[in-house]
């Protein structure tokens, strides 16, 4: 058994893993960000956001979001699964995309969802991005799940 003191800034593994998460889910809102920029770029300048920082803010729900999923799907309930994780990257880039919607809607009135080829092209990003974060959910997943098994078995040999 481990019998040195745990100091009371260390993060217990959970806690740890859900801070992981969102900040992997950020710098992965801000890749998928950069990739649709030419079609994000038009919606951030039309809901005020900086041009230099859009893509970035952009992506910043998906830190909070990414953080509150993970521990809410996977860490609180104590079982890393491959469905979790595509849950967890699922709901935090839709969660991600519903936030910049509200926010367009509050900008433009949510008569404009349904202008033109405005709902087409929510419907375009929305869809890439649901795609784009069930397969990012994936490779955080596999990387806890080694780590859980890799610290499972040092636990056991520490109790021999």
């Amino acid at each position: 058994m481990d019998d040195a003191p745990r100091s009371e800034f260390e993060l217990s593994s959970p806690r740890r893993w859900t801070l992981i998460a969102g900040v992997y889910a950020f710098g992965c809102a801000t890749v998928t960000a950069l990739l649709l920029s030419d079609m994000l770029g038009l919606f951030a300048e039309v809901i005020g956001l900086p041009a230099a920082l859009s893509m970035p803010l952009l992506a910043s729900p998906a830190l909070v979001a990414g953080a509150g999923l993970w521990w809410a799907l996977v860490e609180r309930l104590g079982t890393v699964t491959y469905p979790r994780g595509a849950a967890f990257g699922l709901l935090t880039a839709l969660l991600t995309g519903a936030v910049w919607t509200g926010r367009f809607v509050l900008v433009w009135g949510p008569e404009m969802l349904t202008a033109g080829p405005v709902p087409l092209l929510v419907g375009f990003v929305l869809g890439a991005v649901a795609v784009a974060g069930v397969l990012v959910g994936l490779p955080i997943t596999f990387v806890r799940r080694r780590n859980r098994t890799r610290s499972d078995a040092a636990g056991t040999a520490n109790s021999l």
